[in-house]
């Protein structure tokens, strides 16, 4: 007997035994635990392909015994602590690790805008100490055993090998043939487990078997990453311009339903003066996608295309034409997301940015960073400025604006929130936006003070909404319900009289509109997928919004959800608009119009 490569073995048997009970913790966010005597086979599967893959690489150095032993332990320590990450990313924004998630930890700039509470940090310290200390026991307890490791790793050999073989070999047989048939249960019942790979065969089935799969209507939204951008389709033209000021106020996931007095006293006020669109959509339901969309006015998946080609919107180059004195005040870093290459390219000497402390701190340093700013214009010249606060997406505020209770001392643990924590959450986002609207109060008084508010376009949005486990989801970026979707948007123009407009609206339409009221003659869709907002017959049956690997079309009565991820593409989802609860089948009779419309708005501007 080589007793080294037999403790090995023994070592790697016992991890890939706890690890399957990582992967089997996964299994509580399956909601349909009729499908568990598939789910948990296909878990078990998961784990096993996983740890084969480590077997093949690691076998042809076990005779490196002292080499080899600390790097499979760190190697099980790793893979079990990014399951244990995954299980609480899950938990709370049901994804998985994404390249979302890799580009937050990889991008410094991100932590700027994330504030990950005081949970996490604990969780992990904690888990590598008893992990450590668990592998350590392991590798001593194995060493003590010489004698018997041949027949514990024969017995493994014998009885757990063979199982997970069997178990392996049919949930795949099995999802391809509920595949075949379209079995929405089966398909969506592995979306809780971390690296599913599903087997299909329809190609297989067709040609050889006579079985045809059952067909399901759906269709593929996205734009190619490294598409060619066209954009605009013509030259911009300008007659008779109307250079008036323009000062966009924005705050990061502010849904609409908090624009009342309680909680927004001044963008109350503020939006009994002008055009307030209770219905509208973000074109995105995370920051990058609703941010881009508002200021290009295309649909989310045109984002891809404009970071690789660094197109800035045309926004900016007719404001320069115009003589215009752009600023633009931003809480976070602007290197993440990536807007210095996309929405600000053209403008990034123009940019404030990256306000030092806390982002009620953060907040407070840009509101009189812009005041200065504004005291430092000649006003005979137009002004355009965009300034966005942070604080109501962590939550964050000083202890004095702690109005709301109870608020749970203002502190967030995202490893065990959960419903029953959605009155202190909320507590904290109503106080964050309160703190907030305060600031925005005295920027609009500044306005006032100069002589500027009356001759303004003032405008007022959010990037996106908020969900607090209102229909299961927690912030954003991981459903299209209308706490998540429905951003606030409220528009002052000079002359025009306020108005309250609830029927269904897209923020796309703003910056694309503004520039109409500026003077730019170009139709709105050789740069733009936007409708006119200010007309008196503005009408949307549907509006879209998208983020990573998903997009929506949102009408009155459905949303429709398609997905750009390989393993989804023909799983069109649909729910209530007002309930976001699962429908099957539709009465909408304008679906494919839909469909095709946004197909083509989808690949207008690339080639």
């Amino acid at each position: 007997m080589n007793a080294p490569i037999e403790r090995l073995k023994l070592f790697f048997k016992i991890n890939f035994l706890i690890t399957s009970l990582f992967f089997l913790a996964f299994l509580l966010f399956n909601k349909e635990t009729q499908t568990l005597y598939f789910t948990i086979p296909a878990t078990i599967s998961t784990a096993a392909l996983l740890y084969l893959l480590y077997y093949l690489l690691l076998r042809p150095f076990f005779r490196f015994y002292r080499v080899i032993l600390p790097l499979m332990a760190a190697l099980f320590i790793a893979t079990n602590y990014l399951l244990l990450f995954d299980f609480f990313l899950f938990r709370i924004w049901k994804f998985h690790i994404n390249a979302m998630v890799l580009n937050i930890i990889f991008s410094p700039a991100a932590y700027d805008s994330i504030q990950i509470g005081y949970g996490p940090p604990l969780v992990t310290a904690l888990y590598l100490i008893v992990f450590t200390t668990l592998e350590l026991r392991l590798i001593r307890f194995i060493a003590r055993h010489d004698n018997a490791l041949s027949g514990w790793n024969r017995r493994f050999n014998r009885t757990v090998l063979p199982a997970v073989i069997v178990l392996a070999l049919w949930e795949k047989v099995y999802y391809g043939l509920q595949n075949m048939k379209a079995n929405d249960t089966i398909l969506e019942s592995v979306k809780p487990i971390p690296l599913y790979q599903p087997l299909t065969f329809a190609r297989f089935a067709s040609r050889y078997l006579g079985i045809e799969k059952v067909e399901r209507h759906s269709a593929n939204l996205a734009t190619r990453k490294d598409a060619k951008v066209r954009y605009p389709l013509e030259p911009v033209k300008i007659a008779n311009p109307h250079p008036v000021p323009i000062f966009i106020f924005g705050s990061d996931a502010v849904r609409a339903e908090m624009i009342r007095p309680d909680i927004m006293p001044n963008i109350t006020a503020f939006s009994k003066e002008a055009l307030f669109y209770r219905g509208a959509i973000s074109g995105g339901n995370c920051t990058r996608f609703g941010l881009f969309s508002f200021f290009y006015g295309l649909n989310a998946p045109y984002w891809f295309a404009f970071l690789h080609a660094k197109k800035g919107p045309v926004l900016f180059r007719v404001l320069k034409r115009l003589g215009y004195q752009v600023g633009i005040f931003y809480s976070t870093d602007t290197r993440w997301p990536e807007f210095r290459q996309t929405i600000f390219y053209d403008v990034r000497a123009d940019i404030h940015d990256r306000m030092p402390g806390l982002p009620w701190q953060m907040d407070r340093r840009l509101s009189e960073k812009w005041s200065k700013w504004i005291d430092e214009r000649n006003l005979s010249k137009p002004i355009f400025s965009f300034l966005f606060l942070d604080a109501p997406h962590g939550r964050s505020y000083p202890k004095e604006a702690a109005i709301f209770q109870p608020d749970g001392g203002g502190r967030t643990n995202y490893t065990t929130a959960s419903a029953k924590d959605r009155t202190e959450l909320f507590n904290q986002y109503k106080n964050a936006i309160h703190y907030d609207d305060a600031l925005l109060g005295k920027m609009l008084d500044k306005l006032k003070e100069k002589g500027l508010y009356d001759r303004s376009v003032i405008v007022f949005m959010s990037d996106h909404g908020e969900e607090f486990f209102e229909h299961g989801h927690f912030s954003h970026n991981n459903a299209f319900d209308k706490e998540q979707t429905n951003a606030s948007l409220v528009i002052k123009l000079p002359g025009r009289p306020p108005r309250r407009i609830d029927k269904l609206a897209s923020s796309i339409d703003v910056i694309p509109s503004l520039l109409k009221y500026l003077g730019v003659k170009n139709d709105l869709s050789s740069f733009s997928n936007a409708r006119y907002l200010f007309s008196k017959t503005y009408r949307r049956s549907f509006a879209t919004c998208g983020n990573w690997y998903h997009n929506a079309i949102i009408t009155p009565a459905y949303i429709y959800v398609f997905s750009n991820l390989p393993n989804e593409i023909w799983r069109t989802k649909i729910y209530g608009t007002a309930d976001y609860r699962p429908v099957r089948h539709p009465k909408d009779a304008n679906r494919s119009r839909m469909i095709l419309e946004v197909l083509n708005e989808n690949r207008a501007f690339i080639r």
